[in-house]
């Protein structure tokens, strides 16, 4: 488990990795104020996603910057232009945020390279 105290943090950024299905997540973490901290990481390697159209299998490789705040506890700022994801707890579960990312990465739209160029109207 890659479990990190809030508490541990500080104004030097600390090292992270974690690794889910076949990718890599490599960054730091860094204590901003009082309850807030930022993660900066990049997330290589690759994953298997179906495709929109076909719904074959196919490898996406992975190069995606990732950038958030993270809050101990709930935020009572108003900066909605940042984007926070709080905590629960003061621990900051890498392989939890690791696996929200591959998710989210996953919810866009991909097609395999037989499909390419292809939308969902020419289909039908």
């Amino acid at each position: 488990m890659n479990i990190i105290p809030f508490k541990h943090l500080d104004s030097v950024p600390m090292a992270f990795e974690a690794k889910r299905e076949g990718a890599l997540f490599l960054g730091t973490i860094v204590h901003k104020k009082h309850n807030i901290a930022q993660l900066n990481g990049t997330i290589t390697g690759n994953i298997f996603i179906p495709c929109d159209i076909c719904a074959e299998v196919f490898e996406k490789i992975l190069e995606e910057e990732v950038s958030f705040f993270l809050a101990d506890g709930i935020v009572h700022e108003n900066d909605n232009e940042l984007e926070i994801v709080e905590i629960e707890n003061s621990v900051i579960d890498l392989d939890e945020l690791f696996c929200s990312e591959l998710e989210l990465i996953k919810s866009d739209y991909f097609c395999c390279s037989k499909c390419e160029g292809t939308t969902l109207e020419q289909e039908f």
